[in-house]
Formats: structure tokens, C-alpha cells, sequence
């Protein structure tokens, strides 16, 4: 089953636990960073103690220098921890941004997941179409995958007429072997025909992700966005050709076509 990774290692490049030891190195970069800018401090007040002139009262001119160097250091340590901050909270962005999750899927695909499993639930196919007893109700993706984990977690624990059901995702069409639902996503012209020909004579549900194969493929269910809502073009014609039966319930529920 070709899947295309989502995770912070792909996307990056390296693992968490090496961001982690990396922002580490930075924090104690700032400390060390820190402790020189002290110790520079230190040695430009000492100098200036032996060189100044002497005071009757040396406590007090010690008093004084401690209380100038005091306040430098305050000042560094405040520029040094104000630098190493900005830093560290800008690679963190960078980090979180290259690292897409489930929550970062929209909304509309998380629908869209589950439509598809409901899918499998309304719709027959002849015994056929099954290697076996308990073969699985096959989800295929074919093209760019919108939906994250959204689809694994929304099939997950569910069944379909008896039938667990099952996700692959595929980059071309000739990658597909079994498959009971073919969503559909971003095919021109020369896909939709290279798809025609390779579902000839076999019983595949096929979904378009909006109308965009209406012209060039004539898929059997459209998902279409209406005044923000998802909703179900049909065509039943289609369907049946490839010896698919739908469930009255889902067509009373949807816009005919074909």
C-alpha cells in the first residue's frame, strides 16, 4: 500500500528528540554566552579599581562599583536571555509549522472521511468483487492525499456488511489492485481516461472530489460544496453499469444526475 508520510521527521528532516537536544545546545549556548559577558564585566570593573585614585574610604568605593556592575550585568543578561528567547521561540514556530497533524486537516476532509466509510454502508457489490468471505471493503485515494489521518481514524473500528474496511492510497492507477471505492482527487482529462479504461468491467464506487471530472469522467457520486455544506450529486446509471446497487435511503438524500 503506498502511503505518502505525514510527520515532523519527513518534514524536517530530523526527529523530535533531536529538535529537542538542539534547543538544549541553544539554552546552554545562552548561558555560556551569558557567564562570559559577566566575566568581562567583572574584569572591566576590577581594572578600573586599580587604576582610579585613591579614596580615603575604600568600602565605599567598592559599594559604588558593585553597584555600577550590577547593573551592567543586569542590562547583558537582559539583552543575551532577550536574544536566545526570540530565537528559540522562532525555530519552535518553525518546528509546529512543519509538522502537519490531524488537527491541522480542515474540517471539510474530516466530513469527507466519514462520507466515504457511510458510503461503504449504503452501497452493495456483487459477491465478486471479493476474493473472499472476509476480504475488506477497500477506501482507495488515488492522487493527492487531503484528508491526513482523518480517513484511517474515521474507518477505524467500523464495518461494512459484515466487511471491516481498509484504506490505501495510490500516486497512479495502474498501482491499483483491489479496491471497492475510488475517491478521486485533482484528475485532468488525460487521468479521467486512463481511469475509464482501467475500471472497464469492474465494480468500483468511484467519488469525484467536487465537479472538477465532470466534463471528462463520469464519476458516480459527486461530493459538492453548497452554502457551506457537503452535498451528493448521484448518478444511479453509472452505478448500476458496474453492478453496484444504492441503498433508496442515499439516493432520497441526494441531487440525480446522468
Amino acid at each position: 500500500m503506498a502511503q505518502k508520510p505525514n510527520n515532523a521527521e519527513s518534514a524536517l528532516g530530523y526527529s523530535p528528540v533531536t529538535f529537542c537536544r538542539f534547543v538544549s545546545a541553544w539554552v546552554r549556548l545562552a548561558q555560556l554566552s551569558l557567564s562570559s559577558a559577566i566575566r568581562m564585566t567583572l574584569a572591566r570593573s576590577l581594572r578600573s579599581l586599580r587604576k582610579g585614585p585613591r579614596i580615603e574610604n575604600p568600602r565605599i568605593r567598592i559599594v559604588r562599583a558593585a553597584r555600577r556592575q550590577d547593573a551592567k550585568i543586569a542590562a547583558v543578561a537582559r539583552q543575551v536571555l532577550r536574544h536566545w528567547t526570540l530565537c528559540a521561540i522562532f525555530v519552535s514556530v518553525i518546528f509546529v509549522l512543519a509538522a502537519p497533524s490531524q488537527a491541522q486537516v480542515s474540517k471539510e476532509y474530516q466530513l469527507k472521511a466519514v462520507l466515504l466509510w457511510r458510503l461503504a454502508q449504503f452501497t452493495q457489490w456483487p459477491s465478486n468483487a471479493f476474493e473472499s468471505a472476509d476480504s475488506p471493503v477497500v477506501i482507495c485515494v488515488l492522487g493527492e492525499n487531503p484528508f491526513g489521518g482523518a480517513l484511517e481514524a474515521a474507518v477505524r473500528g467500523e464495518t461494512a456488511h459484515g466487511r471491516r474496511l481498509a484504506v490505501q492510497r495510490h500516486r497512479s492507477i495502474d498501482q491499483i489492485r483491489d479496491c471497492h471505492i475510488l475517491f478521486i482527487t485533482g484528475a485532468g482529462p488525460r487521468q479521467a481516461k486512463e481511469i475509464t479504461a482501467a475500471l472497464a468491467g469492474r465494480s468500483v464506487l468511484t467519488v469525484a472530489d467536487g465537479d472538477t471530472l465532470a466534463s471528462t469522467y463520469e464519476a458516480m457520486i459527486q461530493f459538492v460544496i453548497e452554502e457551506n455544506k457537503i452535498k451528493l450529486r448521484i448518478n444511479p446509471k453509472a452505478a448500476a453499469a458496474a453492478r453496484l446497487v444504492l441503498d433508496p435511503r442515499l439516493l432520497r438524500s441526494a441531487e440525480i444526475i446522468g
